[in-house]
Parts: C-alpha cells; structure tokens; sequence
C-alpha cells in the first residue's frame, strides 16, 4: 500500500512538474527577449531559458520551412545582387560610387518604383579623374526621386553613445513613422549609428533613409526585424518600412500599448511589435522567391532591353551583397549562410501582403489548449493502466497535433510551441511508463528492503513471489503478539559501564531476534531492553500462535547459554518474562510521512504488554491469555493455570496461563505436572481443602515455585473466610501495570 501510495505520488508530481515546464515555456518562449530587456533573469536561469527556448524555435523553423511555397514567386520587389559575378567583371571593391549612379540611373530608366539599398555609405568617396564620385551619385539619387519615386539608403542603430549621432539630422523627419501610444509609454530607446549613417552629400539629396539594424536570437539565428526605432521619442521606419510606405503611398500609424508593445494594422491584420520596435519575420522564402537580376548585367543592359523593363517596372527594387566575400551573409530559419539583404525582402513582402503571424496572445492559447487536451487525454487512458493504450494515445496526440499545425496553424501564422507540447506529451509518457516498469521491478526490492529488519527471511521471500498478498498500512489481521523484558534491569545497567551495558544487550538482542525469525515472526520493536513482536503479520503463517509460544520457550531456554557468557566476563545475569496474547490488531506502517515503522496497535497489542508486566507479580518466565491458549496445541506445549485477572484499564477478566518451558520443574516432573493439574481443577471447583493438600505436598518438593505459594495462600484465605467465595472469587483485579 506504501508502495502504490509513494508511486502514484511520484507519479502525479513527475506528471505536474512535467505539465508545468510545458506551460512555463510555453510563455516564457514569448516574453523571455522582454525579460532580458529589462533584466528581470539574468544568469543560469536566463541561459536555460534560452537554452530550451532555442529548441523550439528551431523545431518552429524546420516545421514553417517545410511550408513554403517553393513554386512562389514575388510581382512585387525585386533584388539587384551584388555577387562574385558582377565583382569578377567589374574588377574592383568597393565598388566605385559612379557605378553606384550608373546602376540608379538604369533602374530610373527601366522605371523602378522604389529602391532600398542595403548598402552603407559612411565615408567619402575619392574623386575619380578631378570628379566627385559622390556628387555623382547624389546626382542620381535626385535624379531618380522625380515622378513619385523614392530611394533610400541604410544605416544602423548604436547602443553606445559614444558610437552615436548626438541627434537625428532634420533630413530623417522626412520619413517619420506615425505613433499613437498611451502617455508616457514609449518603446525602448534607440540611438543611430554614426559609423553607418550616410555622409552628408548623399543625405542632401533627399534621399530617404532606413535603419537595417538585425540583432540575433540567443541562438545565433536572425529571425526579427527592427520595424521602427525610437530616437528621442521620434519614430523612424526601418529601411522596409519605408520602401513600403513609398511603395504604397501609405502613413500607416503604430500604436503602442500600455504593456510597452505594439502593434500595426494593414489589409484588416495585426501584426505585433515588441517592446523595441521589432517583430517577426514571417519568411515567404530567398533567391528562389524573388526575382533577381545581377548588378553586372544591369549596369551594361541596353537601354532597349524588355526583359528587364518587364522585371523592374513598377517595383520595389533591394540592393544588396550576396557575395561570399562581402560578409552579409546571416544565419537564417532558410538558410545558415542567408544574404541579409533578403530579410529586408521578406519583411517588405509581409508588409505588403499582410503575411503576418497572428497575435502571440492565440498562439499561446491554441499552444495551451493542444497541450492540455492531449495531457489531459493521455492521464486518462494511463488511469487505465494498459501501456499499451497509453503507446497509442500519444501516438495518435502527436499525429493529429502534428497534421492541425501542418493543415491550419502554420498556414495561418499561428506560432504553435509544438516542442513544448511534445515534450508534455511524450515526457508524461515515458515518466509514466518508467514508473511503471520501475513499481514493477522495485517492489519486491521495496519489499525486501523494508521488511528484511523486521521478519524472517523465509517470509520475505514468500513476499516477493506473491507481492499481492501483501497489505500494509493499518490492515485488520490476526496476530499473536509478544512482549518480553529483562527483569531489574535499571539495576544491572547501573553495575556496568556503557560498553559493557551495550554488549550484553547486543547479544541479548540478537540471540532473541534470532529466535524471532527462526520462528517466522515479525520484530516490532526494541524499547530499551524490552523487545516486541508479531507472528501471523504481514504475511499470514498458519498457527502464529504455536509459533510464538514456541519462539517465548525457545527465549527462555536459551537463556542460561546467555548467562554462562554473562558469568564468564564477570556480568549480572538475565531474568527475563514473556507475555503473549492472540487477537485482531491493526497492522502496518505506522507513523509519519517522514518517519514510520511497521508496528501492530490495539486492545490485544495492550493486554500481550500487560501479561509480560504480570510475569513479575506471578513468579512466572512466560504467560499467555486464554486467546493464546484456546489456539496452541497442548500435546506438544505444557501450560498450567495461574489466575483469573482483570488488568489495569479494563474490566473483563481474562485467564492466564504459565507456559511450562524445558528448565522448569514442572515439565521435568510428569507426576508433579499432573498432581498440578488436578489441584488446580480442585481450586477452580472451591475445593479449597482438597487444593490446599496438593498444593502444599507440590511446594514441599520446589518451595521456590512462586505461583504455588500464592495459591496456597489463596485457599488458606478462601477456608478461613467462606464468605469471600463468590461467583468471580478467583478473579485478581490489577491496580498497577
């Protein structure tokens, strides 16, 4: 029972522990970049987060990978590459920025919309041949702002100060975002990066601007976006967002929320921005989604050309590296060497489209509902207790779950935390299963281990082959109980030392315990030089009776072997009674949670203690109640009656009986047993003078038989006083323990 009990508790707190890791990183996976914003994990703590975190989102990236459309391809934007081919034939890096106009003025001509150009321009370029290469390119910038078409050139946002612009220059105002946020509740401030930012010839030109700042997740793969950057409590839109704004003709306003994040509305969607502006990217694809045409052709296309007015037309055009040597090549859920440039595509192309993912709100909430159906499902199966059901629940849990996201979740942007939700599943059932096979496989080492200190090994064994017999923890059985104390003992541990106090008792002990488990009892307990036992408990015996009388005479018998070792080291010797009564008790583990022993409790357990009390106060080794006597077989076992008794605490009178063992004169004495016998049967009838004469003629031949004496007594009292003859006469009401 204490085994089922502890299994199903480590059970249910394995399964909850399990379910609450699930549903922990199910919405810490959401918020964990908040929290590291704002400090609130730091440590081991953060980096476990993000640990485990990581591999969600790697499962996230393969499963939307898997979704993508490799048949699509973008009508709306277009990349101009600047890769190993176009830098083999132009034969130069970096690029001269006259080229950089050559390649402005071509899109002019082949009629691009709007160019975005993932390109920085910090630093001055050298004159060329008495020429300003920047005017040039300024020039053409100008140039191609006429007719409502727009270009804008990247920068990067700074963390430090000292590596920032004191101020936005007035030429970004030109490009603000529209807010609308809660008073005071403003996103994490930014600062720009003056090592980026575009020298003052090019700004001049009225070119737009746009940061491209990517940060990495804890992972190393890129996968937000920085949509919109508070600097100085003025918004400026990300290199995509403006080119979408240009593209579309749009002022689309952000709104900011009173929890610090926000959100944009576009085409009747959603879409959320975190506490810094970011959000993320909901990837369509890379080079095989978007067309592409590469720097080299474009600069030495003819101007007739209509492959490339059919491809550039009307669009919005990305410049940007895809050269191995350019290092801008990111780790991205496509691919781990990705051309940053095209998660500026991709983000433009969400814009565009609305190809948002849905709220974080019913991502989590669709994430918890698969979670605890398929738990909740796979708890009451295993209730069932068929492991093989229990196989095929999660099985068929994470199949559907799987299908749902792969049907319709992914589909539609949901960012289910299928990691989390697996894990819940298959760690529930594999926690379930361990604890399965370890119940079945630990409990006859559970049996073992808990019993070998109080049985025989005998009984122990017949435990772990039919564990099912077994039942602890305050069962109803029948027992014969025994109690056994050595006789002034206080007195003898006074005359020795500690050790010597300690050994004696050890061997004292342990020939005891011995003769315990030879017997097929259970020892209870030690309670200083008292020892308590049980027979016919955990595991039913036959006769436990015959087994414990026997075991109280073996006790006693070998006590003078005890002694002569006593004698020999020069040690008091031993006196020791026995008291034992049969009866139902309750048996089991008994005590706290903490601490516990397997013991027997009840009137029975009380009236075998009192008996032993008695031993002293009748002269007798071993008493035994009626309970016990009615149970023994008296051919093999020699008893005699002693009295009629009503102990301290009740008022039912129970007969007792002194057990004859093989040192006592009486079983030495076959004549003398019998006269016993028959003089007692004279007592019992109120023959007083009869009694009296047997009595006296057994006395004469052992005047140290204690019991004797007292009866003895007892008659001379009942002949001189008649009147004290009533029906309970023999009845000895005990006022002491």
């Amino acid at each position: 029972m204490l085994i089922k009990f502890l299994t199903k508790s480590l059970r249910s707190l394995g399964l909850l522990a399990i379910i609450t890791f699930a549903l922990l990183s199910i919405f810490c996976s959401m918020i964990v970049k908040d929290l590291d914003n704002t400090n609130v994990l730091t440590g081991t703590l953060n980096k476990f987060l993000n640990y485990t975190i990581s591999f969600e989102n790697r499962f996230y990236d393969a499963r939307m990978k898997a979704q993508l459309d490799p048949s699509f391809r973008s009508k709306d934007i277009v990349l101009v590459k600047i890769d190993d081919y176009s830098l083999e034939h132009l034969g130069v890096w970096p690029i001269p920025r006259a080229r950089h106009a050559e390649m402005i003025d071509q899109l002019r001509h082949f009629g691009a919309k709007v160019v975005a150009l993932d390109i920085f321009y910090p630093e001055k370029s050298p004159d060329y041949g008495g020429v300003s290469q920047d005017a040039l390119f300024a020039e053409a910038l100008k140039n191609f702002q006429t007719d409502g078409r727009r270009a804008f050139l990247a920068y990067t946002l700074a963390d430090d100060e000292d590596q920032s612009l004191a101020e936005a220059p007035v030429e970004m105002l030109n490009d603000t975002i529209q807010m609308r946020n809660v008073p005071e509740i403003e996103f994490i401030p930014k600062r720009i990066n003056k090592f980026t930012f575009p020298i003052a010839d090019l700004v001049a030109s009225e070119v737009g601007l746009g940061n491209i700042t990517t940060e990495a997740d804890p992972d190393g793969i890129y996968r937000n976006h920085q949509l919109v950057a508070n600097v100085d409590t003025i918004y400026y839109g990300s290199l995509a967002m403006n080119a979408f704004q240009a593209y579309t003709g749009t002022n689309n306003t952000v709104k900011i929320f009173a929890d610090g994040t926000g959100e944009l509305e576009l085409k009747g969607k959603k879409m959320e921005i975190g506490r810094g502006g970011e959000v993320k990217i909901r990837y369509v694809g890379g080079e095989n989604q978007f067309p592409v045409v590469s720097l080299y052709d474009l600069l030495k296309a003819k101007k007739t050309d209509p492959k490339l007015r059919a491809l550039l037309k009307g669009k919005m055009v990305f410049i940007g590296s895809t050269a191995l040597g350019a290092h801008d090549l990111r780790h991205s859920p496509l691919h781990p060497k990705m051309p940053g440039v095209y998660s500026h595509m991709n983000m433009a192309h969400m814009l565009l489209h609305g190809h948002f993912y849905q709220s974080s709100n019913d991502s989590i909430k669709f994430s918890l509902i698969l979670l605890i159906i398929g738990v909740g499902l796979f708890l009451a199966v295993q209730r069932l207790g068929n492991p093989f059901l229990d196989a095929l629940v999660v099985i068929g849990v994470v199949t559907g779950s799987y299908y749902a996201d792969k049907l319709y979740f992914l589909p539609e942007g949901y960012e289910l935390k299928l990691f989390y939700c697996y894990f819940g599943f298959i760690a529930c059932y594999t926690w379930n299963t361990f604890l399965q096979f370890y119940e079945a496989n630990k409990e006859k080492k559970q049996i073992r281990g808990t019993f070998a200190r109080y049985v025989a090994p005998s009984i122990v064994d017949e435990m772990l082959k039919h564990p099912d017999k077994l039942q602890v923890g305050g069962t109803k059985m029948d027992i014969t109980c025994l109690f056994s104390d050595v006789r002034d003992f206080t007195k003898i541990s006074e005359g020795l030392s500690a050790t010597e106090l300690a050994h004696s008792l050890n061997l004292y002990m342990g020939a005891m315990t011995d003769i315990v488990f030879d017997t097929k009892g259970t020892l209870d307990k030690y309670i200083g030089d008292a020892i308590v036992a049980i027979w016919g408990a955990p595991l039913p015996i036959g006769n436990h009776a015959q087994y414990a009388v026997e075991a109280a005479i073996k006790m006693i018998d070998s006590l003078p072997q005890i002694n002569e070792e006593f004698r020999r080291l020069g040690r008091p010797e031993f006196l020791v009674g026995v008291g034992l009564n049969s009866g139902e008790c309750s048996v089991g583990n008994m005590g706290s949670s903490r601490i516990f022993s397997y013991t027997a409790l009840g009137d029975n357990m009380n009236l075998g203690a009192r008996l032993e009390s008695l031993c002293k106060y009748y002269g007798a080794q071993i008493l035994i109640s009626d309970m016990t006597r009615e149970r023994i077989d008296l051919t093999a076992i020699k008893i005699r009656g002693i009295d009629k008794v009503v102990v301290k605490g009740k008022t039912t009178a129970v007969e007792i009986f002194e057990v004859l063992h093989a040192q006592h004169w009486l079983s030495k004495d076959s004549a003398a047993y019998q006269r016993f016998t028959e003089a007692y049967q004279h007592y019992q009838g109120t023959r007083f003078q009869e009694a009296l004469a047997h009595f006296e003629a057994l006395y004469a031949l052992n005047p140290n038989d204690k019991p004797l004496k007292r009866l003895m007594a007892q008659c001379q009292k009942f002949l001189a006083a008649p009147e004290l003859v009533t029906e309970n006469f023999e009845v000895t009401v005990m006022t002491e323990k």
